[in-house]
């Protein structure tokens, strides 16, 4: 359970939020293995990376401070209705350049969402909420990784890590995709009344595309790549579905005809 509060630095004399992350049983090896990958991702700088300024613990819960971002998050631009599929593509692709950056270091964000990508005033999308990033590993964890708890929002989770607990880039990717179709079509794309049947939705239905999503053919075929069941099969890279979101509202063939 977490709780975000926006509160004033009184040294520096700015505004910041900080986020309180509460556990049912207090853990010390978890808030520890939290605080570790914070640090990590704090070194991370990027424009459009909300960043981390600390990091610290206090009576048994973690917490992280964030640079306050003035603006509204995805989440609740979607609230006004669906996006049409050149704004949905001109606000994530700085988006991904963001997380190429963050897993060029080899940090995967693990929780991307609506609610964690802010649109400040000027329009600029922002990535936020790295708090539960980790060290990309690339590997299966084995017996021991599969009881492992699972970190982040499940509507949002890729098959790979619900099913083994093993996650990479291409899991941040996996998220991008929900997260596009969810800015086309108005709606999550994955929708259940428990927790066993979305798991059961997430590890063996794949990702379909409503006709009364009206989502065209191009923009169709961008989504369904980021969202395949397997990550060989997904962009391998943000910097590759970033390049074909900047396509998809500048074709080549348009730019080089004129």
């Amino acid at each position: 359970q977490s709780v975000v509060y926006l509160c004033n630095d009184p040294h520096l004399q700015r505004e910041v939020a900080i986020k309180t992350l509460h556990f049912v049983e207090a853990d010390r090896r978890l808030s520890a293995h939290l605080l570790a990958e914070a640090r990590m991702v704090s070194k991370l700088r990027h424009t459009n990376i909300v960043p981390i300024f600390e990091a610290g613990e206090q009576d048994g819960d973690p917490y992280l401070v964030f640079e306050y971002i003035a603006g509204e998050s995805l989440a609740q631009v979607l609230r006004k209705g669906p996006l049409d599929s050149i704004r949905g593509a001109t606000i994530l692709a700085p988006v991904l350049d963001a997380l190429a950056e963050a897993h060029g270091q080899s940090i995967i964000h693990r929780d991307l969402k609506p609610s964690n990508i802010i649109i400040d005033s000027k329009g600029a999308p922002r990535v936020m909420d790295f708090g539960i990033a980790m060290r990309a590993a690339g590997k299966p964890n084995g017996e021991a990784g599969k009881n492992q708890t699972l970190m982040g929002t499940l509507p949002y989770m890729a098959p790979e890590y619900v099913r083994d607990r093993t996650s990479d880039e291409r899991s941040d990717i996996y998220a991008i995709g929900l997260v596009l179709i969810e800015m086309l079509a108005g709606q999550r794309v994955r929708l259940a009344t428990s927790v066993p049947a979305m798991l059961a939705s997430i590890t063996e239905q794949p990702v379909r595309l409503k006709e009364e999503w009206a989502i065209d053919e191009r923009m169709a075929a961008i989504a369904l790549k980021a969202v395949d069941p397997e990550p060989a099969k997904r962009y391998q890279d943000a910097a590759q579905m970033a390049q074909a979101l900047r396509d998809y509202v500048n074709p080549p063939d348009a730019l080089s005809d004129g």
